[in-house]
């Protein structure tokens, strides 16, 4: 697949300066004062070219119950990141998790906007960009992708199947991971990704590579997490069924460690991080994924 060569140079060249400065690095804050700010910045994207991102921010504390945020974007001239800017469908409603699909022709987020369906609740919702270069108005997906209570992360692999987290009924714990299988370009109602993934505490946001073989995602509570309040976990997909997660110890801090995005060639691998348990706000990190990929593959161990 495609990537950006300018965009992937300057990133390294970031690496590079960072692990000057630090002994075994894990992460780099990406664009800090512009993208990284004081404010809560979360869930990045990225298009498969690496030209644009999209990501969520809000002027609030971070784990506030009222937090609020709309979604922005940023585009890459091949040096720098343009200043944020709200996108044309948000900024009006409580916006967040956007996910570009590979061809940067959709976006599916969350919204708590009102609907047809007379529901307030945080939903899927999705946009199309247009020939004139600018986005269609939101359409809610419908039930029994979303549901009356709360959907998280929207995220599509190459083959169109749409991956999201849930609180519904009927799962596993107080959030669960599902997948709504794309058949015949049309997307078939949701199944919970079982047990091996989803447990009795609770999984949140998630991101997964283009191939639909590789899962990163959030979950809270577990024994092995360094912070209640959220730790990434990996898991591999082999002959149909996915592995034993496991915690990725070298990003995960006593904060919440959440929002994983993968790019295509599994090359970079970008998250939301508040660092520490005080922090009232986040950023967006990056690191190298090759070492992170090797090695938990090399641990993974079927159920």
């Amino acid at each position: 697949m495609k990537t950006n060569t300018a965009l992937y140079i300057l990133l390294f060249i970031s690496f590079l300066t960072y692990a000057q400065e630090k002994t075994n690095p894990s992460k780099v804050l990406f664009d800090p004062g512009n993208i990284s700010t004081k404010h809560v910045e979360y869930g990045a994207t990225f298009t498969q070219d690496g030209t644009e991102m999209y990501f969520a921010r809000s002027m609030q504390q971070w784990g506030k119950n009222d937090m609020k945020s709309s979604i922005y974007h940023s585009f890459f001239d091949g040096e720098k990141w343009s200043k944020p800017q709200i996108v044309s469908f948000s900024g009006t409603y409580d916006d967040s998790d956007p996910h570009i699909t590979s061809d940067g022709k959709t976006i599916y987020f969350i919204s708590k906007r009102p609907s047809s369906e007379n529901t307030i609740s945080s939903d899927i919702w999705i946009v199309k960009r247009t020939s004139s270069d600018n986005w269609t108005e939101p359409e809610r997906m419908p039930n029994p992708i979303n549901s009356e209570k709360s959907e998280y992360s929207p995220f599509v692999d190459m083959w169109g199947n749409l991956y999201f987290a849930s609180n519904r009924p009927g799962g596993y714990g107080q959030g669960d991971l599902y997948m709504a299988p794309n058949e015949d370009d049309k997307l078939k109602a949701p199944v919970n990704l079982g047990s091996v993934l989803n447990s009795d505490t609770g999984e949140w946001n998630l991101g997964v590579s283009a191939d639909g073989k590789t899962l990163i995602f959030e979950a809270s509570q577990r024994k092995q997490n360094v912070s209640a309040y959220g730790d990434l976990y990996i898991s591999f997909k082999k002959n149909n069924s996915w592995a034993i997660p496991q915690n990725i110890a070298e990003l995960n801090t006593s904060g919440s460690d959440l929002y994983p995005f993968l790019t295509d060639d599994l090359k970079w691998l970008y998250f939301t991080s508040s660092d520490s348990l005080k922090s009232t706000d986040t950023n967006i990190y990056f690191t190298d994924f090759t070492p992170i990929l090797k090695k938990y593959q090399k641990r993974a161990l079927n159920h």
